[in-house]
């Protein structure tokens, strides 16, 4: 378990706990270490458990189906994120999300059912994975907002323009895509051509430049209003 403190390091989780107290922190929470194949189901839609834990490596798609059958990507999970936390903490007893592999992956599976008891208000670790997942759930509940904004919008422009929103330029003002095109497309919502077509119009109107996962925005009264 000690050669993944690294990523336990860089997870929200951990924040304010010293290295050293990390196994106690496992040991309460019950922790082990599970291997996912490429598009194995971590959680199926309306699962009847609490399967929370954090992504060890690889990548997991987050997703729902919507009243039509289509599958709605949520988020792509990414090596040291949390899953599940909010279903454990709020008492739901069936899950209304998918978690597929996209990658081979592993995966540390907790069972946050003892941050519930009352020994958590005399242990301090205990206190401070519990704050720290608060603030996770907050910060989830921040993203969701993010994806009810951009469903509800008509014009593909207008989506591409809030999730461009949610991103942080490097030092050269450039924005680096979390996903490959089709897989913005899906995050969107909207055909991969459609998407395609769009981008480059908005290229030809001297709105942005892109290579790739690279985005430059010229104009930059485009994302503010």
């Amino acid at each position: 378990m000690e050669k993944y403190y690294s990523i336990l390091q860089q997870c929200g989780m951990f924040h304010g706990i010293q290295p050293r107290r990390y196994r106690d922190v496992l040991d309460c929470l019950h922790a082990s270490v599970h291997q996912y194949p490429r598009n194995t189901h971590l959680v199926e839609l309306g699962e009847q458990s609490h399967n929370t834990g954090i992504l060890l490596d690889g990548t997991v798609e987050e997703f729902l189906y919507d009243e039509n059958g289509n599958q709605v990507s949520i988020c792509r999970l990414a090596s040291g994120q949390i899953f599940g936390a909010e279903l454990a903490c709020t008492g739901w007893s069936t899950s209304p999300v998918c978690l597929r592999a996209d990658s081979d992956c592993t995966v540390l599976r907790l069972d946050f059912s003892a941050l519930m008891s009352q020994q958590t208000m005399t242990c301090p670790c205990r206190m401070q994975v519990t704050a720290n997942l608060m603030q996770d759930m907050a910060q989830q509940l921040l993203f969701f907002n993010t994806k009810v904004r951009i469903l509800a919008q008509k014009r593909l422009r207008d989506r591409l323009k809030i999730y461009l929103q949610t991103l942080t330029p490097d030092s050269k003002g450039c924005y680096h895509l979390l996903y490959s095109r089709t897989e913005l497309a899906d995050f969107l919502c909207v055909d991969r051509s459609a998407l395609s077509r769009e981008l480059c119009r908005m290229r030809d109107e001297k709105l942005l430049e892109f290579s790739g996962a690279r985005i430059k925005i010229l104009d930059h009264d485009f994302l503010r209003h």
